[in-house]
């Protein structure tokens, strides 16, 4: 029952979890050689809150990096 309403919620859009990515540690330093497009990890600006390590993307960009990726 509890994997139906997991399942649920991330059909409605309610559950953001899968839009989680994880920051770039060597980015946070200031020491990332890779170019965002390059480094599997996220590069947020100064302007993006970062929640223990993660930040929450939106989908449209997800889904303009997959279409022209």
């Amino acid at each position: 029952m509890a994997a139906m309403m997991n399942m649920t919620n991330l059909l409605n859009g309610k559950d953001s979890r899968w839009l989680q990515l994880e920051v770039c540690r060597e980015y946070q330093r200031n020491k990332c050689s890779r170019p965002d497009t390059e480094c599997k990890f996220a590069h947020p600006p100064a302007n993006v809150e970062v929640q223990n390590g993660r930040v929450t993307a939106c989908y449209d960009s997800i889904k303009v990096r997959l279409i022209s990726g």
